[in-house]
């Protein structure tokens, strides 16, 4: 089992490949999927939260979705947008 506490066990340093932004964007459900702006939009938003220096670079961004979700009584549909 590994232990959290433990420095050996953890490693805080990013995957080669792995996202540099991440995002979620809901709505109602069967509205139209977002657009791509909407999607690039959120990603450099979300670089901008994580301090990232080139808030303006925006690599491939690839979209999953929609998955169906209900957020206090809301139906909506959920995208997961993320960079390459």
């Amino acid at each position: 089992m590994l232990d959290p506490f433990r420095h050996a066990s953890y490693s805080a340093g990013m995957p080669v490949g792995a996202s540099v932004a991440f995002a979620l964007l809901r709505v109602p459900r069967g509205q139209p999927r977002p657009s791509d702006d909407q999607f690039r939009s959120a990603l450099r938003q979300d670089r901008e939260r994580l301090h990232y220096v080139d808030v303006r670079t925006s690599g491939e961004v690839e979209v999953a979705g929609p998955y169906p979700i209900i957020v206090d009584g809301a139906e909506l549909d959920e995208y997961v947008a993320w960079e390459r």
